[in-house]
């Protein structure tokens, strides 16, 4: 299976995987307000028997694009369903003329965080008191595409 589109019909299983995945869950609404936006891309990730188990969403903003979320249902975790859908938002991402890709993860997510590193992100900063329930600073990271390339 490889990502595909995200539509509106995916709300439901999204707001249900984002509650699962996050200790302060993005509402159903704020996904289906950001499916609107042009400079918005989002891709599902189905089980192969029609459940979306995984989803992202990234914006670009002139040449700079951002990570706005990824979530992978507990149950399809270490599967490569997170890494088909960064990679499935990166190629939109760089189609779309991207430079670069920023992103926010909670300093004690761990797995996504090695995630990205995977995926070539290096750590940039950090945002004190971004999140909040529980409340914890963000690690912000950044992948410089070029480079990425400079890399293989």
């Amino acid at each position: 299976m490889a990502p595909r589109p995200l539509c509106h019909a995916d709300l439901p299983a999204v707001a249900t995987i984002e509650a699962q995945a996050f200790p302060d869950p993005w509402s159903r609404q704020a996904f289906a307000e950001m499916l609107t936006h042009q400079h918005v891309c989002g891709f599902g990730f189905d089980d192969g028997e029609g459940t979306l188990v995984g989803y992202g969403l990234c914006s670009l903003g002139g040449d700079e694009g951002e990570i706005l979320n990824l979530a992978v249902q507990p149950r399809a975790r270490g599967r490569g369903v997170g890494s088909a859908l960064l990679e499935a938002m990166l190629d939109w991402l760089r189609g779309q003329g991207a430079s670069c890709v920023f992103l926010e993860v909670r300093p004690s997510n761990h797995a996504a965080i090695e995630l990205y590193r995977r995926a070539g992100f290096s750590p940039l900063g950090v945002r004190d008191g971004y999140y909040r329930r529980p409340r914890e600073d963000a690690l912000t990271m950044v992948l410089e595409l070029g480079a990425e390339e400079a890399r293989k």
